[in-house]
């Protein structure tokens, strides 16, 4: 394989929560790949910083990043994104969506109604909108790719966070259906399904004693990093998945192999075992 096939040089990328976390990293190693990018936040100054510093290391004297302050649940700024992606660079190939919502942690059935809209519009509904903004662009442009950073929560039954993976159930089913829908025209979709990844924002969670615990029982015994979720939105973005769309990737160090760890060892006489 060509290293050609991860270059981004003729992608157009819109990336949400571009300031922080893994939307940060994604926005630096799409830039660093030779893509044009329109960012966006909450924050007008941060994202004025995070333009200029792309801008600045990648651009070679030209503007390869411009950006848009705004909240995503807001559709008239949605389409702002996409439009400001079509006029100033010509066309939009990929989208990056990355987590912009913390879980509210509680019982199910005290799910506060404000909590289960706000989860429902910025880990789903938000992300229907601008893909809905997006596809007809990237079909224009002969294909595209839809990336949406998630949780591994889709794979498994979850306590206490009810609002958050009813939402991330949506955001699957979502995902297929834009794959399966829109394939016909080269146009993929497929979510990252991160495990313990440190940041700002996790850093509580690495520093506690529970933290510690879940990442002692990880098969690669250790936490990741934002750049290693990049990466892999950076391989989804690129010719090198042409052939992957409708997938759930886990970046997780092996947290979904639930390992035994040998919990039956003695408990049976191999030598007595009937044979098949």
């Amino acid at each position: 394989m060509s290293a050609a096939r991860f270059d981004l040089t003729q992608s157009v990328a819109i990336v949400t929560g571009a300031t922080a976390g893994m939307g940060a990293a994604a926005a630096e190693i799409f830039a660093r790949s030779g893509a044009r990018l329109v960012i966006t936040a909450r924050t007008l100054s941060k994202l004025e910083a995070k333009a200029e510093y792309l801008n600045n290391r990648y651009g070679s004297g030209g503007t390869i990043c411009v950006f848009e302050a705004g909240d995503l649940g807001d559709k008239v700024h949605l389409q702002n994104l996409v439009d400001i992606a079509v006029n100033r660079f010509g066309k939009l190939t990929t989208l990056l969506m990355s987590p912009t919502i913390a879980p509210w942690i509680g019982p199910s059935i005290e799910t506060p109604d404000n909590v289960l809209d706000e989860q429902l519009l910025y880990v789903l509904k938000s992300r229907f909108w601008l893909s809905s903004m997006a596809i007809p662009h990237m079909i224009e442009a002969g294909g595209g790719s839809l990336i949406y950073i998630g949780s591994g929560s889709v794979f498994e039954a979850t306590t206490e966070r009810s609002a958050n993976t009813i939402a991330r159930a949506g955001e699957w089913q979502m995902m297929k259906n834009f794959a399966a829908e829109y394939g016909p025209q080269n146009v993929r979709a497929n979510i990252i399904a991160p495990g313990m990844v440190q940041s700002t924002g996790s850093q509580a969670l690495f520093d506690s004693e529970q933290g510690q615990d879940r990442i002692s029982r990880l098969p690669l015994r250790r936490g990741g990093t934002t750049d290693e979720i990049a990466l892999a939105a950076a391989f989804l973005a690129s010719d090198a998945s042409s052939f992957t769309t409708g997938m759930v990737l886990p970046v997780d160090g092996g947290r979904l192999l639930h390992t035994s760890n040998n919990l039956l060892s003695g408990v049976f006489d191999k030598a007595n075992l009937d044979p098949l």
